[in-house]
């Protein structure tokens, strides 16, 4: 599954109301030669299932998932007449509006400082404005902080396909999860329920950075992001670590992880001394990890490129 975002103009109202996107395949330079814009290039590689966060006017309104793979199609009847731009290519989606929508403010300079040079092209110009491009194809890093920032009862309806393939190593089935498994996965979001049960469990109640042993302290914290995994990922206790709230903070935001052996890494973003103004130590390194954290912990480290 890969992430976009996309920037609505006038059209955002053509989207809400048919339920697709379309951009041109092509126009023409001044001196006739054919060009296709940065903006419009990612259209056409649009598989089913990707995830398309809607811009509008400095807010995420909508969120939006491919029906099926990208086709090539005709300009819509509902589009201005443009004698260049015939061509194009359009993609069928499954559209959530938000009753709510989110500034570009909750996320943006979080994205700009770490992440902004990982978008093709980039997402926002230097002075925190959504760049004016149709489509931007951005990192699973861009993509947990945008979807993080959405209500995750509108999140509740993508479809998350599965990535284990009948040979990966899995864990033993779980017990059946009390109040069903959408309320499960719901709860997961925010670190609650059965999801936060097994993670605790796991872990003995204690935190593995700081050795905090009150589970009323604790935060079950995902490491492959709620938002990012797949059904049953959101609600599998090894895809967690509880975490007391300023180690949960770093780890969520990408600023910590772990090597396989437990060792602490740093990003370039967080300053020892900030570590260390937080009660953590640099050389800290925590045990207990499993295969399965280590399956998990691997995600973590690329999506935040350590």
């Amino acid at each position: 599954m890969a992430y976009y975002w996309v920037n609505l103009g006038v059209s955002y109202k053509e989207v809400r109301d048919f339920k697709f996107l379309w951009a041109p395949s092509h126009t023409y330079t001044a001196s006739g030669e054919k060009t296709v814009k940065a903006g419009w290039g990612h259209v056409p590689s649009i598989k089913k299932n990707d995830v398309i966060i809607c811009h509008e006017n400095k807010r995420i309104i909508y969120v939006a998932q491919a029906l099926a793979d990208a086709y090539p199609a005709p300009r819509p009847e509902s589009r201005t007449y443009d004698e260049w731009k015939k061509e194009g290519n359009k993609v069928d989606v499954n559209l959530i509006v938000l009753e709510r929508p989110v500034s570009t403010d909750e996320f943006k300079h979080h994205s700009i400082e770490r992440f902004n040079d990982k978008c093709e092209p980039k997402l926002f110009t230097v002075d925190g404005n959504a760049a004016q491009n149709y489509m931007v194809a951005i990192p699973n890093s861009v993509a947990s902080i945008v979807l993080s920032s959405i209500d995750c009862t509108h999140l509740g309806q993508l479809k998350q396909p599965s990535k284990f393939s009948s040979g990966t190593k899995r864990r033993k089935k779980r017990k059946a999860i009390k109040g069903g498994v959408r309320s499960a996965r719901s709860n997961a979001r925010i670190g609650q329920g059965a999801f936060r049960d097994e993670v605790l469990d796991i872990w003995n109640n204690t935190c593995p950075v700081t050795k905090v042993a009150l589970p009323e302290l604790l935060i079950a914290s995902h490491i492959v992001s709620w938002v990012l995994s797949d059904d049953d990922e959101k609600v599998d206790g090894y895809n967690g670590f509880p975490f007391v709230p300023n180690v949960d903070k770093l780890f969520d935001k990408g600023l910590i992880s772990f090597a396989d052996d437990g060792s602490l890494l740093i990003s370039e973003h967080l300053s020892v001394a900030t570590l260390n103004a937080l009660g953590i130590r640099e050389d800290t390194k925590i045990a207990g990890l499993t295969e399965e954290h280590i399956f998990y912990l691997a995600k973590h480290r690329n999506t935040y490129g350590f």
